[in-house]
């Protein structure tokens, strides 16, 4: 390890203990997730009852914690004093971060927007392709629901026309964007921007997915044979990659829990 893997290491770590704070707040003090009844977040939960927006936001971001716990029990081991055994993985860590990332991008494109009713149909357009996810799983396991798909989507329907949508848009409002526009989404609405969240968010997706592009350009390499247009590469964990797209996580979530205060409390 040189010089440049031993700060990044440092900083690594120093950025991971913002986590513990976290966890406390999702997982030990049960009324972190209340709102204000006079708040704005409560005015959205009552027209999407019972599929609260501030219950999606606050589960977001709890998911998108417990991914950068779950890093930091893999990356620190055996902690004595100043010193700790680190492990670095290839890709698997990077299916963490990919997890912290797209959770907490969620909760910021959720409760971001400053206009109610964007906010209301985002979430029932995540509730509607939730509903079709569970359906495709029932049809699979044949464990039909009590209630059919489309009644299903008909009760968000209603919902959405009751907060404000016109009856002809309703069916482009419950169509769920992929993941990619929203990490693109919430990046717009924090300091790293669209294209640096998306970037990220990809690369941790490649090696996620065992790509060989994102393999060959999130870590580190060292070709040891080659012939004509084959080489044979070895490839270790980085460092630096790590490091980076950690602190993008981070300013992610921050940003969420932030935004989630915003909303939650009364302002006169």
């Amino acid at each position: 390890m040189d010089v440049d893997e031993q700060r990044d290491l440092r900083l690594l770590v120093n950025w991971l203990g913002r986590v513990e704070r976290w966890h406390q707040l999702t997982s030990e003090r049960p009324d972190s997730w209340q709102v204000d009844p006079r708040s704005a977040l409560a005015g959205d939960d009552a027209k999407t009852d019972p599929y609260q927006v501030s219950h999606a936001a606050w589960h977001a971001l709890t998911v998108a914690v417990d991914h950068l716990d779950c890093l930091k029990s893999s990356l620190l081991r055996d902690l004595n004093g100043e010193q700790a055994e680190v492990r670095i993985h290839t890709h698997a860590q990077s299916s963490l971060l990919r997890g912290a990332i797209e959770n907490a991008a969620r909760a910021v494109w959720l409760v971001g927007p400053k206009d109610r009713l964007t906010r209301i149909s985002r979430r029932l357009a995540l509730q509607a392709k939730e509903t079709k996810d569970s359906f495709r799983l029932r049809a699979l396991v044949q464990q039909p629901a009590a209630q059919t798909l489309e009644q299903r989507l008909q009760r968000l329907t209603h919902l959405l026309i009751a907060a404000g949508t016109q009856p002809e848009q309703t069916k482009t409002a419950l169509k769920a964007p992929a993941y990619s526009d929203i990490v693109r989404g919430a990046g717009d609405l924090t300091p790293l921007g669209a294209d640096v969240a998306q970037v990220v968010w990809s690369g941790c997706s490649a090696l996620a997915h065992g790509d060989g592009f994102g393999t060959l350009a999130m870590l580190d390499r060292q070709i040891m044979a080659s012939s004509q247009d084959v080489a044979l590469v070895r490839v270790t964990g980085s460092i630096s990659g790590l490091y980076w797209c950690t602190v993008i996580a981070t300013i992610m979530i921050e940003h969420g829990f932030g935004l989630y205060q915003t909303r939650a409390m009364c302002h006169r």
